[in-house]
């Protein structure tokens, strides 16, 4: 009897870890972030996509430094794309673009793309 019941345990491990079920997992999502520069404007970009039907929630801040320059925030339902600009940046100055949020509500972990204006 017990070893019937470990084995319908194995098995529905197995099954989770398989199929990603288990609910700590970011499930198969892509992220495609680029950050650029013309002349002194910084163009930031992120497209997410995750499992069909899956809320995406993201916050896209642009920061020189330890200093936040710029923030924007999004939802979307499979996929989520920011596409915004700051201008006012300093030419020869290293800018970071850090992305944060979550996939179905399980937070993904930060991206970071940085260039120089």
């Amino acid at each position: 009897m017990r070893t019937k019941r470990k084995n319908w345990l194995c098995l529905l491990l197995i099954f989770s870890l398989v199929f990603g079920t288990l609910p700590s997992r970011v499930e198969a999502a892509t992220f495609t972030p680029d950050l650029n520069f013309s002349g002194t404007t910084a163009t930031c970009y992120v497209k997410i996509k995750g499992s069909i039907g899956k809320q995406i929630t993201a916050t896209m801040e642009l920061w020189h430094g330890s200093t936040k320059v710029d923030s924007w925030s999004g939802t979307g339902t499979s996929q989520l794309i920011l596409n915004k600009t700051h201008s006012g940046c300093v030419s020869g100055w290293t800018y970071t673009l850090k992305i944060n949020g979550t996939i179905g509500g399980v937070a993904f972990s930060e991206i970071t793309v940085t260039a120089t204006c």
